[in-house]
């Protein structure tokens, strides 16, 4: 007869595998991160490189050009953003006293109409609008303060990106041999997947970036803010970061209009305008173009976020999706893991008889992994 009991040894060494990992990820973030990003980079320049190599079969020499190649927009881009932001900066002192200027206006014209009084709207001013004023802006300030260390990760990101490349091959072999002959084709399958699906998100994201970037330039041009093309670059450059990035995107120009138009219809036409292109971005623009690509729920997503946010910061809100698409990818071929790749998915609530119909089964319960088999005459 079968008994089944805990393994207690099991859990406690996945609990140190976990605690041990999740600290070593937080730690090395100086060291993970630009691997990270490296890694999606080179996935973006292989095709690239590989076109070159047809030609030219010095691999070294083909990466190096690849680079190049993909430096010159970055490079012309970093430009253009490090001109504008240092001109929006000189503005700064008197973009606060306008603001100011505004905000109060703004709150008069609410006191008049909802009938607040007087002396408790003063008060909330008091305590609240400096901050509220400071916060976007401050936000900007310090994400591009620390040049240093952006710059000392940019360096060994590109590092790191020649080298992976360069030994690329020998990576994925060194990954083979490590997996029993018999499922090589099974993990060839999966690193093929995972190549698709990193290149076809960052190719549709920067499709959607360019986009995103002519509507709203064109949208605050009209509109009548300055450095038009700016704020609707960074705003599109932002979308990256999903929820979060859109919502920062939009605050930043808004509080520029209420600071330097001096008038309401125009920081009123910039929410209108960000929450249209937004709404147009959600429905319309990612599904076409960036496709299927990172099928994952809202809710997978946001605790994707909230996670790599708490790790990595900004880098990790960047890197949230993406590896969070990967992840999914990878349970999918791993039997105990399937359901847990299905309750990442995007059809989530369309399918959630699945897990009693496809995954009812006893090789599909993670728990039987945590159970030992004792047998009794």
């Amino acid at each position: 007869m079968e008994n089944l009991s805990i393994n207690l040894q099991r859990i406690a060494y996945l609990m140190i595998i976990l605690v041990a990992g999740g600290y070593l990820v937080i730690v090395g973030k100086s060291l993970l991160a630009p691997l990270a990003f490296s890694g999606l980079f080179s996935f973006l320049l292989l095709p690239i490189c590989r076109r070159i190599e047809r030609f030219m079969p010095y691999r070294p020499l083909a990466i190096l050009l690849s680079m190049a190649v993909a430096l010159v927009p970055v490079a012309m881009a970093i430009a253009f953003f490090s001109y504008q932001f240092s001109t929006v900066l000189a503005e700064l002192p008197a973009i606060g006293a306008k603001l100011q200027q505004g905000v109060e206006q703004a709150f008069s014209w609410a006191q008049h109409i909802l009938s607040i009084e007087a002396e408790s709207l003063e008060e909330w001013l008091g305590k609240n609008l400096t901050t509220f004023m400071d916060m976007p802006l401050r936000f900007v300030g310090e994400s591009l303060s620390s040049s240093t260390y952006l710059l000392g990760s940019i360096i060994l990101t590109a590092l790191f990106t020649f080298f992976l490349m360069l030994y690329r091959t020998s990576f994925k072999y060194f990954m083979l041999a490590q997996i029993q002959p018999e499922n090589r084709e099974e993990a060839n399958f999966i690193l093929r997947q995972v190549k698709m699906l990193v290149q076809e998100y960052l190719y549709g994201m920067l499709l959607v970036i360019f986009i995103l970037a002519l509507l709203n330039s064109l949208g605050l041009w009209l509109i009548g803010i300055k450095y038009a093309a700016f704020w609707g670059s960074l705003a599109a450059c932002l979308a990256i970061i999903p929820y979060i990035g859109t919502t920062l995107g939009g605050i930043l120009p808004f509080v520029y209009a209420l600071a330097t138009t001096g008038s309401f219809w125009q920081p009123a036409a910039v929410v209108l305008l960000y929450s249209s292109v937004q709404s147009l971005e959600g429905n319309f623009i990612t599904p076409k173009v960036v496709g299927n690509s990172v099928s994952i729920n809202p809710m997978a997503a946001i605790l994707s976020l909230f996670l790599g946010g708490l790790m990595w910061g900004i880098s990790g809100l960047i890197l949230a999706l993406p590896a969070a698409a990967v992840v999914k990818v990878i349970f999918e071929h791993i039997t105990p893991l399937k359901p847990f790749s299905e309750l990442l998915s995007s059809n989530l609530y369309r399918n959630s008889q699945k897990f009693l119909e496809d995954y009812d089964e006893s090789r599909y319960r993670i728990g039987n992994y945590f159970k030992k088999k004792r047998y009794k005459d």
